[in-house]
């Protein structure tokens, strides 16, 4: 027997006939699917991917779906609810589908049902014949007969669906979540809490940072001894025949491109306002890691995930510049370039990705790989393509309006941006037909070949500015005075600061900037309302002005003529 060394599998090939290695390579096929089975629970198809009480799951699948557990601010909230219950409250925990609220609840009921009662879905009814609203009567009716408080899980609409359809023997809780609905605060014993009130991304010193999806990104792929897919990754690559997912998984590992992603996730969010929830993110990371494609193809491919949807309106393969056209050109051409060769080959080194990718990949590649340190850094040679100036200027603009204090250095930079991107912009863009007016003047109309125009005074409204509360990253308002009348707040959303940087440049905006171009419109038309009331005018005609001034004592002073 001594002369019987090496592996296990060795051992097993010496004493098994060949007809039954089919059972050991039947093993092999098995563990490298646990690895795949694992990932799969990702998925928004999975039948894991909603929480139910008293579910039965394997219990390898569960000990993978209480690692990925994250607790979050608005948890951390409901719980400290809890804890302070009265047993005539009511507490709601509201959202949209897919936001981890049966998760929430779910566990919280294991910890509180004792003395708390939960209705985890609004929208879930014990009798076929009874609708949601009909369900929640009979909630509302069993509660006042009982002594325990009462958590409700729902999501918005359905509680737009009670408010205006419940019966009129809950007419408090239904005046309740009308005042929710409208902003007011809570009264009595009822309690929101809402999902949208707890924001997953922060802007903190110009840098966008969400502690949940970065955490949710790093918890399945760091290389941790209590991470299960490490194990069963580490498992299945020796002998795993998909090159992409074994690549994929390497890539996702590196924090810099994890931070990539994150910086995606928030644009999907502030420019094409994607709502993003726990449930859609994993279902985004299954898909990138498992797609047709490698990692940075996939997230950028389209597929059926709504993340993946708005993502490929991101490609950075489709921008253009002399740098990236020159790439596409010399790689289509097989250009010899010592350093592309030397980053490719670190590529399949570090990342097991192959060399024969396309110029449309590699750009791909670059831009996923732009905040990763290499040994070679060719792809440093492309980050400035990829800046995005008007994302960089809202999240400072965004912050400097959400922690302004009145402060003298606030107050600069805000002036600053005001004049040179926002007034200027407007002033441009109202003055589009009559690009001759000076900056003094607002343009109204025309009338033959005769131009008429205000003298229009905008100023910021420092004061409104620095009362406004900000609860949503997608957006802040526009505060300013018109010839000293306020002007009703102005959402400014990242897409319009784009448009006033590219107008000043000497932009004309066209049909393609419809949802921004609707915005600025809307501004300028109230604007225009309060230039129709100026005391001064100008008649533009044959390249003569004319000023027209309404007098305190009822006069008209004409000038110009």
């Amino acid at each position: 027997m001594a002369r019987h060394h090496g592996s296990c599998d060795q051992a097993m090939r010496c004493f098994i006939p060949d007809a039954d290695n089919e059972l050991i390579n039947q093993y092999q096929r098995e563990r490298e699917m646990r690895f795949k089975k694992a990932l799969s629970m990702l998925s928004k198809s999975s039948p894991y991917a909603v929480s139910t009480a008293g579910e039965n799951i394997d219990p390898e699948l569960q000990m993978i779906k209480d690692y990925l557990y994250v607790e979050t601010d608005i948890e951390r909230a409901f719980k400290e609810q809890l804890d302070n219950v009265s047993s005539n409250e009511m507490i709601f925990l509201c959202g949209s589908s897919g936001d981890g609220k049966s998760e929430i609840l779910t566990r919280c009921k294991e910890e509180y049902g004792e003395r708390v009662d939960f209705h985890l879905d609004a929208t879930h009814s014990f009798k076929p014949d009874a609708t949601a609203v009909e369900t929640l009567d009979n909630i509302f009716t069993e509660f006042r007969g009982s002594n325990k408080p009462l958590v409700v899980g729902v999501n918005i609409g359905m509680l737009g669906n009670y408010e205006k359809e419940g019966s009129a023997i809950h007419a408090d809780i239904r005046s309740a979540i009308k005042d929710f609905l409208n902003d007011d605060e809570s009264s009595g014993n009822y309690t929101f809490i809402n999902f949208e009130s707890f924001p997953k991304f922060k802007i903190v010193e110009g840098k966008v940072n969400s502690d949940f999806f970065a955490s949710l990104l790093n918890k399945i792929v760091v290389d941790d001894s209590r991470n299960p897919f490490r194990d069963l990754f580490n498992e299945a690559m020796p002998r795993e025949k998909d090159k992409h997912l074994i690549a994929n998984y390497l890539l996702l590992r590196e924090r810099p491109i994890q931070k990539t992603i994150v910086e995606l996730l928030l644009c999907a969010r502030i420019k094409k306002d994607q709502f993003i929830t726990a449930r859609m993110l994993l279902d985004f990371i299954y898909c990138v890691l498992t797609g047709p494609g490698y990692l940075f193809d996939n997230v950028f491919g389209g597929g059926d995930n709504e993340i993946l949807t708005v993502m490929a309106d991101f490609d950075p393969s489709i921008v253009r510049n002399k740098k990236l056209d020159l790439f596409v050109i010399h790689r289509t051409l097989n250009f010899e370039d010592s350093s592309y060769s030397e980053f490719i080959n670190q590529l399949a080194l570090k990342f097991k990705v192959d060399n024969d990718l396309s110029p449309q990949s590699m750009i791909r590649c670059f831009y996923l790989l732009k905040n990763s340190n290499l040994e070679c850094n060719y792809h440093y040679e492309f980050r400035g393509s990829f800046n995005e100036e008007s994302l960089e200027l809202y999240k400072s603009i965004w912050q400097l309006h959400k922690d302004f204090t009145g402060d003298a250095e606030g107050k600069a930079k805000l002036k600053t941006f005001y004049n040179d991107v926002v007034l200027l912009a407007i002033n441009k863009y109202a003055n589009r037909n009559a690009p001759h007016l000076s900056k003094d003047e607002f343009y109204i109309s025309s009338h033959g070949n005769c131009e008429l125009a205000a003298e229009v005074d905008i100023a910021i409204s420092y004061p409104l500015i620095k009362s406004d509360v900000l609860k949503d990253i997608s957006e802040f308002n526009l505060h300013i005075n018109v010839n000293d009348e306020q002007l009703a707040a102005v959402p400014i959303n990242v897409n319009l600061v784009s448009m006033m940087m590219d107008i000043v440049n000497g932009f004309r905006p066209n049909k393609h900037d419809k949802n921004s171009v609707v915005l600025l419109d809307d501004l300028v038309n109230k604007i225009t309302q309060h230039a129709n009331s100026s005391k001064v005018l100008f008649l533009h005609r044959n390249k003569k002005r004319i000023k027209l001034k309404d007098n305190p004592d009822g006069d008209i002073r004409v000038s110009g003529l």
